[in-house]
């Protein structure tokens, strides 16, 4: 199978691509190839491709540059994959387009399921779920809704809990807010699965288990690297409020943790917890110390 991929020098990008070279023929489309910002260059890369998937993870994620420059993000995140979802459609490519639980008001104390209604709070979260908008238009489409990815792709917020630890820095993490965290190691897994699968629409991909705060991670990475010995004590670390966050002027949903029956459903298996993919994301950086 030929896939293409945009985003390839992004963190879900590359490891689709990692992941899906073993078995097909990936064609990668960085943003050097194609700046979904620029009309005429999406056009220029789409000019003359031949695929028989296109998967779609680049946008625009900073959530203070979406709310800076609405335009911008509505030309990214919205009209970019529109455009490409039309050219799939026409040609009959499935795209798999990613999305996000921003587009959630956080509101709910319980698991979001596929059905609820999208409340977005921020620039980021409409253009993101405009861009769902688009993208499902065109029968045959799938929207995948991902949430606090890490990889060893580029590094995430466990990351920098990781390094400071180990450097003996303070530690502080937001501890009222609430989501489900996402390994991109499961997402290629998934993906791959799902390139054989009947799914469209949209679908919550993330690791299961008990929505976890950004201070809950933190706790879960340090202990893990206690047990395996790389930290002689566990640090203490600061739980700080989400409204205390100064570096955050966009809105921030409290809680977003999404269920992932359907995806489990739709890939005929149980999905790892993110305790487990957790465990293995810190078990590989301390196997690279």
């Amino acid at each position: 199978m030929r896939i293409a991929i945009t985003g390839t020098g992004g963190r879900v990008g590359m490891a689709l691509a990692r992941r899906l070279s073993a078995k097909h023929e990936v064609i990668p489309l960085p943003r050097g190839v194609m700046d979904l910002a620029d009309s005429a260059s999406i056009s220029s890369a789409l000019a003359g491709l031949e695929c028989d998937a296109f998967l779609h993870p680049a946008a625009l994620t900073s959530l203070e540059a979406c709310e800076d420059d609405p335009r911008l993000a509505m030309r990214v995140n919205s009209a970019a994959p529109g455009k490409i979802a039309l050219w799939a459609a026409e040609r009959g490519v499935r795209m798999i387009h990613f999305s996000t639980d921003y587009v959630f008001d956080g509101s709910t104390s319980s698991l979001l399921d596929e059905s609820m209604p999208a409340r977005p709070l921020s620039a980021y979260g409409r253009s993101k779920l405009a861009g769902e908008r688009t993208v499902l238009a065109h029968p045959g489409h799938l929207v995948l809704r991902v949430s606090w990815v890490f990889g060893i792709e580029r590094p995430a917020f466990v990351d920098r809990i990781f390094d400071d630890a180990l450097a003996g820095k303070p530690l502080s993490a937001i501890a009222d807010k609430l989501s489900l965290p996402t390994s991109t190691v499961d997402i290629a897994d998934w993906v791959e699965a799902l390139l054989d699968a009947d799914a469209e629409g949209i679908l919550h991909a993330c690791n299961p288990g008990p929505p976890v705060t950004w201070h809950g991670m933190a706790t879960f990475v340090v202990n893990e690297m206690r047990r395996r010995g790389i930290l002689s004590s566990t640090p203490e670390i600061a739980a700080t409020r989400l409204e205390a966050a100064a570096e955050f002027r966009a809105p921030r949903p409290r809680f977003t943790a999404m269920d992932t029956s359907r995806l489990s459903a739709a890939i005929d298996r149980p999905l790892r917890s993110w305790q487990e993919s957790l465990a293995e994301h810190v078990a590989l950086r301390c196997a690279a110390r």
